[in-house]
């Protein structure tokens, strides 16, 4: 007769010894083989994805240093009756004698004013507190709480150990049956790290029936495997969606994309990444890429799944292979980590008389009326400083939109074409400097000079490194 208690629970192992992978934790140098060695039991809060063996440490660990072993959920335990059992142990004698342990599964499902409950029982040694969560402490857990437990990271199983507990999951099930190695080897790679998952496999593997036991059969029973949570998925995928953006990868950017879509990710989230990166690491370099993206956003507001997919699509593609250039960023961090300093008294208001008299507005010039006469707008401490510096050439040529004095143009194209009768090349470089324009300002400006005399043509010389 088959057990009712699932397979992956009669196999929970029940000493370190019996646990596998995590080396980083249990191997003889490990953190967490570190922390307990002396017989201590600190609190602590075991974050990793499920099924790799948050819960089973904390039962070890409390039963290995003998403590008692409380366990609460935050699924559907409320923070009431957890402050009311703290209460009732402390007023036990009994409790004075053995700090028990309280585990609390999926404690980042507890708000931050709950989890101050358990502040006052930790700080004076009244409880152990084990945690368990998939979600990122940081974000989860109040800082008072993180500073009195460690954070055990737990990363996910290597396929192949996960095939080494499946092997002793067979051994127990099926004693005196043959290993199915290709269903035993698909199980822990379709997996993904979560050995609840590949066990629970097994068991409907073996609960199936004879006719319909193969690998075909199997795959149908259990669909597909998308690797994605709420917890570090959401926030992993995410880092590895906008650095492929960033890396111009269009395929890697639409494979995460496709990654989060299939994991359940909100629409608006994947949209608020996408223009954030737009912004941040295209910049003016391509500014139509930011345009793209918040256009994204708007259409999956409006259209939904699955069709959003496609604007998504595109936006992606169109940001990934845009010019990268964070120009932006930089100018607006370094204008944020400069020092206040008096404001210039030419750019202060002065709609009003006793601001007039105050010499407010005094100096200022109407840009408008002279688009190249100079004039100085920032405080006068920071007039050395700049704050945006253009990297890539798209975003130099804002800073080449002055045209150059007419008049001095005009002298040296006439002396130019008096030594140049039958034309040549015109020394641009030589006149930008000149004249502290660019290249594409003299462009704009020439052909108005050379207009009925001569034809301007455009050529490329390629010059051997």
């Amino acid at each position: 007769m088959r057990s009712s208690i699932p397979l992956a629970e009669r196999l929970r192992p029940q000493t370190l010894e019996d646990v596998v992978a995590q080396p980083h934790l249990l191997g003889p140098k490990g953190s967490l083989s570190r922390l307990t060695s002396g017989g201590r039991l600190p609190s602590m809060v075991f974050w990793g994805p499920p099924g790799t063996g948050k819960t089973t440490l904390a039962r070890i660990l409390a039963a290995s240093t003998g403590h008692g072993f409380h366990e609460f959920t935050g699924v559907t335990g409320s923070a009431a009756e957890l402050k009311k059992f703290l209460q009732d142990h402390r007023e036990q004698p009994l409790f004075r004698a053995q700090t028990p342990v309280v585990f609390l599964d999926e404690i980042h499902r507890f708000t931050k004013s709950q989890q101050d409950i358990l502040l006052p029982y930790l700080e004076r040694g009244d409880a152990i507190l084990l945690g368990a969560t998939t979600e990122n402490p940081a974000f989860y857990l109040n800082p008072a709480l993180r500073s009195r437990c460690q954070i055990i990271a737990l990363k996910p199983l290597e396929a192949s150990a996960i095939r080494t507990v499946l092997s002793r999951a067979w051994k127990q099930e099926q004693p005196n049956a043959p290993e199915p190695d290709e269903i035993l080897d698909w199980l822990a790679r379709w997996a993904n790290g979560d050995l609840r998952s590949a066990l629970t496999g097994l068991e409907t593997w073996l609960g199936m029936q004879a006719d319909q036991r193969d690998l075909e059969g199997l795959r149908e029973a259990l669909g597909g495997r998308v690797a994605y949570d709420r917890a570090d998925g959401h926030y992993d995928l995410a880092s590895c969606f906008q650095k492929s953006l960033r890396g111009s990868d269009a395929d890697a950017a639409l494979y995460y994309l496709s990654r989060m879509i299939r994991g359940g990710e909100d629409p608006r989230f994947i949209s608020r990444r996408l223009m954030v990166c737009a912004a941040e690491d295209v910049g003016n370099a391509d500014p139509t890429a930011f345009i793209l993206a918040e256009a994204a956003s708007r259409a999956v507001e409006q259209i939904g799944w699955p069709e959003a997919r496609i604007p998504l699509a595109q936006a992606v593609i169109y940001v990934a292979n845009a010019p990268k250039s964070n120009a932006t960023i930089a100018g607006i961090d370094a204008a944020m980590a400069a020092p206040d300093a008096p404001l210039p008294e030419s750019l202060q208001d002065a709609h009003t008389r006793t601001s007039r008299d105050a010499g407010k507005g005094a100096g200022y010039f109407y840009s408008h009326a002279d688009y190249a006469k100079p004039q100085a707008f920032l405080p006068e401490a920071l007039r050395a400083q700049t704050f945006y510096q253009p990297t890539r050439p798209q975003e130099r040529s804002w800073l080449a939109q002055g045209e150059p004095d007419a008049e001095s143009l005009q002298a040296r194209w006439d002396q130019w074409t008096q030594a140049h009768p039958d034309g040549g090349d015109v020394p641009l470089d030589e006149w930008c400097e000149e004249l502290k324009c660019s290249r594409e300002a003299l462009a704009r400006a020439l052909p108005k000079l050379a207009q009925g005399a001569f034809t301007l043509t455009r050529r490329l010389t390629a010059k051997r490194l």
